[in-house]
């Protein structure tokens, strides 16, 4: 019996140790895959981490280009605007000077825009009506004679700037300042373009 008794406890003993063994086998085991499965996921958050820094550093490049595009198509823009504003401004001084020529330089000026169109009989002439109250009235027949007109002439008073308009039965002309300057710019705009935009 007491040989039974130390039979059973080798027994428990061996039994104990290889469970120890085996525990000891799977909790290496266990602590090796782990260590495996920590790396690999070091290895992945690291792979993630640069792949992040990757596309934000190529975001944020792309948002610096089409920034970088966009302020230098406002400044194109900017610059095409500018110089628009400056032939503008060429055309605006020209007409502020036309407006204020003397009386004598003014007359010279319709007379010669208007003279081909006053052959006939009978004319009428519309004046600015800011011309008529610099001038007077007689400023018509001032006009006329220095063209050489010796027919009937009818006056009307216009709401535009200055200049005038001839009319003739059906037939009119218009020699107004804005429509002169609006003539020369569409004459001159290749030049100017060739002059402020390239």
């Amino acid at each position: 019996m007491g040989e039974n008794r130390v039979g059973e406890n080798k027994i428990q003993n061996k039994i104990l140790e290889d469970a120890k063994a085996e525990a000891k086998k799977i909790l290496d085991g266990a602590n090796q895959k782990a260590d495996e499965m920590h790396r690999q996921s070091e290895n992945e958050v690291h792979h993630i981490r640069e792949e992040t820094t990757s596309l934000a550093e190529e975001a944020k490049t792309h948002e610096m280009k089409r920034r970088l595009s966009e302020a230098r198509m406002q400044s194109r823009r900017a610059l095409l605007q500018e110089k628009r504003n400056s032939i503008d401004a060429v055309f605006d001084e020209t007409k502020k000077q036309l407006l204020s020529l003397k009386k004598a330089d003014y007359i010279h000026f319709i007379s010669n825009t208007v003279k081909e169109e006053t052959k006939g009989d009978s004319v009428t002439i519309v004046l600015a009506e800011n011309d008529i109250k610099r001038f007077g009235d007689s400023i018509v027949k001032e006009i006329m004679k220095s063209i050489g007109f010796k027919g009937d002439i009818h006056m009307e008073k216009g709401t535009f700037d200055g200049g005038c308009i001839i009319k003739k039965d059906t037939y009119e002309f218009n020699a107004t300042i804005d429509t002169i300057l609006s003539k020369i710019k569409e004459m001159l705009e290749s030049k100017l373009q060739k002059l402020l935009f390239e």
